[in-house]
């Protein structure tokens, strides 16, 4: 259980929960902010607000319910249908998350050694399904151990990237694609609705474990000032090193021209990032299925199980399963969080 003065680790694994490979590599961040221009940087402090504001709205409600589920979090009243299809909607993007972190591992594996991708990521499933055993406790190490070091070392590569620019660099929007081409509120909104949809079931277990509200603004507060920092620094990096951008991880490439240390550093901590949310994905859907079928959900079945079939799917590839299950994700999950609202709400209506 945490404690009241783990707020700071709260505050890691917040920001742990949107740190994986598209958001470190730099390739999400440019979709939904950076091909916006000057409108991106916009869009990326709304994006922060609406984590804070859910962040805070989640937790707090855990606190006041004692609820840890994420369907019954966000349908408030005992509506089985309703219920069943938000558990199965959250175990679906939970799933395809990790698939997806599978897929960028093995991909980086290969760029980095040359082993084979389906290797990489079979070897990365069953690692990350057997630590998921260890609970929210083991999630939460390494959220604490990996965040820090990416914060201090996106930061760095990005001031070092736009210092070898003389500091020049010109904040021009490309042409977007995709469903929310030229709405730069709208990518902000789908862009923190998958993310903070499919945190629930991380976030909610650790919430349970905190004293006090305090601990709650604060632990946010402190997850979404490290997420900012990371957004803005990749996003100025990028603007000032535009043959970054059509690299499949931008800001690895970036590192890269930096040199090979800062290469296999950023590498190393890209890693990581993939590690973490994959493992806390990985530990909400053991948190779900335990809590639905406790008698049934063993280690060993759930690891035969669990690894051998995100494998499978994860051969699909890292770009192909990343261009098409976040936009869906995105408009799935807002109406998840329009759940959590009014469960919020109906709380403080009635007294």
């Amino acid at each position: 259980m945490l404690q009241k003065e783990s707020a700071l680790r709260v505050g890691f694994t917040f920001a742990g929960c949107y740190l994986g490979a598209g958001y470190v590599s730099g390739q999400e961040l440019w979709q939904f902010f950076g091909c916006f221009g000057r409108r991106g940087i916009g869009g990326l402090v709304l994006a922060v607000s609406l984590s804070f504001f859910f962040g805070v709205l989640l937790l707090r409600l855990v606190q006041r319910t004692g609820l840890h589920q994420t369907d019954t979090l966000v349908v408030r009243r005992p509506i089985p249908l309703l219920r069943g299809a938000v558990g199965v909607l959250q175990f679906v993007i939970l799933f395809g998350l990790f698939v997806i972190m599978a897929a960028g591992v093995g991909a980086l594996l290969r760029q980095l050694f040359g082993l084979s991708s389906a290797m990489g990521s079979a070897l990365f499933c069953v690692a990350v399904t057997l630590l998921s055993f260890c609970g929210t406790s083991g999630m939460v190490r390494v959220f604490s151990a990996v965040v820090p070091m990416l914060v201090i070392c996106t930061v760095m590569v990005s001031i070092l990237t736009l210092r070898r620019a003389d500091w020049h660099f010109y904040i021009a929007a490309a042409p977007p694609d995709g469903a929310f081409a030229g709405n730069w509120a709208a990518a902000a909104c789908i862009f923190v609705s998958y993310n903070l949809f499919s945190s629930i079931g991380i976030l909610a277990p650790v919430g349970a474990g905190l004293r006090s509200r305090r601990s709650v603004w604060a632990g946010v507060l402190c997850g979404c000032v490290m997420l900012f920092s990371i957004a803005l620094g990749i996003f100025l990096a990028l603007q000032a090193l535009p043959a970054a951008v059509t690299a499949p991880l931008p800001m690895l490439y970036a590192a890269g021209e930096l040199g090979p240390v800062w290469y296999g550093a950023y590498a190393l901590l890209l890693f990581g990032a993939m590690w973490g949310t994959a493992l806390s994905c990985c530990v909400a859907i053991l948190h779900f299925c335990s809590a639905r079928a406790p008698r049934t959900v063993r280690p060993g079945r759930f690891a035969a199980v669990f690894a051998p079939l995100s494998w499978l799917c994860s051969l699909f590839g890292f770009g192909r399963l990343i261009g098409t299950v976040y936009p869906v994700f995105g408009v799935l999950g807002a109406l998840a969080l329009l759940g959590l609202l009014h469960h919020r709400i109906s709380l403080h209506s009635a007294g």
